[in-house]
């Protein structure tokens, strides 16, 4: 055998090798899996977690808004933003990226 076809032999081993210790392909990281979608679940490690000002609230929280903020005596939002209500936690979240620019915990209690 050459050593020419032997250095090839090895090089297609190991790119071979290093596929498989490849990342696996993702769902975007706002997508639910199909099984808590459907129940309506949240995921479990967003469970019980308090985003704070200045991160990102993720896409499948920012549909739930709070319509009657005067109800929970919350300030009104400014322009391009919205109170979202997650458990019984309010996110002053801007309605373009998510950003979080007010958190009130427990705000929402009835």
């Amino acid at each position: 055998m050459s050593l020419k076809t032997l250095t090839f032999m090895l090089a297609g081993a190991m790119g071979t090798g290093l596929a498989a210790y490849a990342d696996p392909p993702h769902n975007r990281g706002y997508d639910l899996p199909p099984g808590l979608a459907k129940q309506g679940k949240i995921p479990p490690g967003h469970a019980k977690k308090i985003w704070g000002k200045g991160q990102y609230l993720p896409v499948e929280y920012r549909e739930v808004y709070v319509r009657d903020w005067r109800d929970y005596d919350l300030r009104e939002p400014p322009r391009g933003y919205r109170w979202v209500h997650v458990d019984q936690d309010a996110y002053l979240v801007e309605i373009a990226s998510g950003l979080i620019a007010d958190v009130l915990v427990d705000a929402l209690l009835n």
